[in-house]
Order: structure tokens, then C-alpha cells, then sequence
């Protein structure tokens, strides 16, 4: 499994949900069989993810910013982007989405948001995901 930490964004980078789970599976992700329907949200803080996430728009439009780059990216159907575990985003404001999920996990985090202040000190992160492993 690739752990950079780079976000990356693909525009246009697919056309059919074949081609989404072709990727999932290049990939060797788990998850991807079905399309999620996100909520409106008021956006998120500053904040990481103790899984990596391959996000594939299919309806809608999501936009968070990379602190890393300064950059806002807007993500419309078509597009493909990964946030790797533990790379510090910026949710914005959105008025929901659909797309498929490709994770790097099979067991999704009970704490799916995280504060930048638990970066400094992983030990705890990496006993609860043994632990959240051993009970699946």
C-alpha cells in the first residue's frame, strides 16, 4: 500500500462506475461497491483521517483546501481524489455530493475526524487500530 501523504486531485478522470471500481481494485482498496450520498455540511476544520480515502465524485460538487499548498480544490462528477492517511485538509462548505469510496482500511475509524494536536503523539492512533483490527 502507497503511503505518501501528497493529496492529489484528478479532474475528468473517470466516466463510468466501472472504471471507479477497476481503480479501487488497482489500487487493492476496500469498499467501492456502493454510491454514498453526502449531507450538506457547514465544512470542517483543520483536520486529518487515521484511514486513507480515494473519493470519486458522481454527482454534486465537494471543495476542501490542502494547508500544505494553500490550494482550494473543487471536485465535480468525473473526479477522482485521494486524501492519504493523515494529511492535514480543510472541508468547505458544500451542499452535498455522491460518489464511491475507496479506503485503505477495511475497518473505518470510530473517530473519523481528528484534531491536528493528535498528530504529534500517534502511539495512541496506532493502539486503536490494532485494536479496531483484531475486533473485525
Amino acid at each position: 500500500m502507497d503511503m505518501k501523504t501528497v493529496i492529489e486531485v484528478d479532474q475528468c478522470f473517470f466516466d463510468s462506475v466501472e472504471e471507479i471500481q477497476a481503480d479501487i481494485k488497482k489500487h487493492d482498496l476496500y469498499g467501492g461497491e456502493n454510491e454514498f450520498d453526502a449531507a450538506p455540511s457547514g465544512g470542517t476544520p483543520l483536520h486529518w483521517h487515521a484511514i486513507g480515502l480515494y473519493v470519486y465524485i458522481t454527482d454534486g460538487k465537494f471543495r476542501f483546501q490542502d494547508p500544505a499548498t494553500g490550494e482550494i480544490h473543487e471536485c465535480v462528477k468525473g473526479t477522482r481524489f485521494v486524501i492519504p492517511e493523515r494529511a492535514l485538509h480543510i472541508e468547505e462548505e458544500h451542499n452535498g455530493y455522491k460518489g464511491y469510496l475507496g479506503m485503505t482500511r477495511e475497518v473505518f475509524p470510530q473517530n473519523f475526524v481528528r484534531d491536528p494536536a493528535e498528530l504529534k503523539d500517534l502511539a495512541p492512533l496506532e493502539a486503536e487500530v490494532k485494536t479496531e483490527t483484531q475486533e473485525a
